[in-house]
């Protein structure tokens, strides 16, 4: 109950500036004049309202209040724009008995208007009337798609507050499909995660799904590999995760999380796979602007039940918000280690090793599609692995290499509750090496022209979501992947797509 009267407090201040802002910045000698054009033309009502609006837009409530109450006593009728004014400064000056009155007059005149909904609504629910403000707010989120958002949060916090945590949570959800990236959306979110922020919350997720896969083994072709000729297989994906909120405060914040990932084939079992990770978040709240965020992860993975690959990884991030319209950037480290449980046939085949690199993201709206973001990055990672020059055949490790890429990515609120993301890559990865297995495929060694690997990655991903209850999704998603390369047996594409259901906690 604290959250949600902290909640109604920022609410009442921001929807003050719900309405287009009005003029600003006029000198005293520009008002004097104005309002002596007033006392010459006492029987002109237009200009009585413009001043009235100019003293607003100064700072002067108490003057623009007193200047409405005259226009609306000898012109009830003249403006509808003119009661909502006097019942928004009312509100703000905290009368709001009066402030309904002249808000219910605006919606007499008006009665489509969004706006007189909306803050007619907030001053019943200064009054302690919740229960009729609660129709307000839901008239005003209908009939004005610009204050949809904040209304249908104001709609689900006054059903809460009446007791009915169901009804609420509806209405909180439709605000964060109006607009998941608002600033109304994340307040609906905190609440319906139960005012998130305490100490040794636990979020729980489980999902299972089917998957085709046209490429499993990830084979080129090439019959140097021996692989499979039907490369592609149909595959059954399970899996669960924990994580806990371990410490939540004003401006820190720390999570740990453990998951179980399982993918099993149709026909390739020799490819199914099984993965345990575990999981350290944490976020700091710099200033107003800045934040910063490290992030932690170990796994471990089994293929057809063997022992396959141990890896681990951090990535701090540095977060700068550049305002609502130019959206925020991140900039962002990674360094990894990889250790594979394999026995190569030479130690210039050996892929265990580190990775580090580091990169920039800039997300933003997208201008005039309501819910739609847009982000683009660029980046670059290094891997060294712990290969050693084989001293048989001459070769140094085939897997170091340099990779330099960027993307961009799209998400849309959809109608019918549907949400949807687009993301495009492309990759370079430049070898540092002379690559042994060319010399191998091509012809032999001592008569090859092996080369220093070049690939260039192609990747699209699209993911389309809907929540069917609080508590459960269904996502469809798919993704194509093209790797072409100058040493032939790396070839390949892939693609990938799956319909899955998540149910989870809030």
């Amino acid at each position: 109950m604290v959250r949600l009267m902290r909640l109604w407090r920022c609410l009442l201040a921001l929807g003050f500036g719900l309405v287009p802002a009005l003029a600003r910045g006029d000198t005293p000698d520009a008002l004097e004049r104005l309002a002596q054009a007033v006392a010459s033309h006492p029987d002109d009502p237009d200009l009585l309202y413009s001043l009235a609006q100019r003293l607003a837009a100064n700072a002067r409530p108490e003057e623009a209040v007193e200047k409405l109450s005259l226009l609306v006593s000898r012109w009830p009728a003249h403006r509808p724009e003119a009661s909502l004014l006097l019942g928004r400064l009312l509100l703000q000056l905290d009368r709001p008995g009066q402030a309904a009155a002249e808000l219910e007059r605006a919606l007499v005149l008006d009665p489509e208007s969004g706006p007189a909904h909306l803050f007619l609504g907030l001053a019943l629910k200064r009054l302690g009337r919740s229960d009729e403000a609660e129709p307000h707010f839901r008239l005003a989120a209908e009939s004005t798609p610009e204050l949809s958002g904040e209304a249908w949060l104001l709609a689900g916090l006054a059903r809460l507050e009446r007791g009915d945590r169901r009804g609420g949570d509806e209405l909180l959800a439709r605000a964060i499909d109006d607009d998941p990236a608002s600033e109304s959306a994340r307040s609906a979110r905190l609440v319906l995660e139960g005012a998130a922020a305490r100490r040794g919350r636990i979020h729980l997720q489980a999902y299972g799904g089917v998957e085709y896969d046209s490429n499993v083994t990830l084979d080129s072709g090439d019959d140097f590999t021996g692989l499979p000729s039907d490369r592609s297989d149909a595959g059954f994906s399970w899996g669960s995760g924990i994580a806990v909120d371990a410490v939540r405060g004003e401006r820190f914040a720390l999570s740990l999380g453990g998951s179980y990932d399982q993918l099993a084939h149709v026909d390739l079992d020799h490819w199914d796979m099984q993965q345990f990770g575990g999981a350290l978040s944490t976020g700091w709240q710099i200033s107003e602007r800045w934040g910063a965020r490290l992030d932690g992860r170990i796994s471990y993975a089994r293929l057809d039940g063997d022992p396959y690959l141990l890896w681990g990884g951090l990535r701090p991030s540095l977060l700068f918000a550049l305002g609502p319209r130019a959206g925020w950037l991140r900039g962002f480290g990674e360094a990894d280690w990889f250790e594979y449980d394999e026995q190569p046939f030479t130690t210039a085949l050996e892929r265990d090793g580190f990775a580090w690199g580091g990169g920039l993201e800039h997300v933003a709206q997208i201008p005039g599609v309501r819910g739609a973001t847009f982000s683009w990055y660029g980046s670059w990672e290094r891997f060294d692995s712990q290969a050693r020059r084989d001293e048989l055949l001459g070769f140094d490790g085939a897997y170091d290499r340099d990779g330099f890429g960027g993307g961009t990515r799209v998400s849309l609120s959809l109608p019918w509750r549907f949400s949807a993301d687009l993301g495009v890559s492309f990759l370079r990865e430049r070898y540092a090496n002379v690559n042994l297995i060319d010399a191998l495929t091509d012809g032999g060694v001592g008569t090859a022209t092996p080369s220093e690997r070049r690939d260039g990655v192609w990747s699209t991903r699209l993911r389309i979501a809907r929540p069917l209850t609080r508590f459960i999704d269904v996502e469809l998603s798919a993704g194509y992947l093209d790797r072409r390369s100058n040493v032939d047996i790396y070839d390949y594409d892939r693609w990938v797509s799956g319909l899955a259901v998540r149910v989870h906690t809030p």
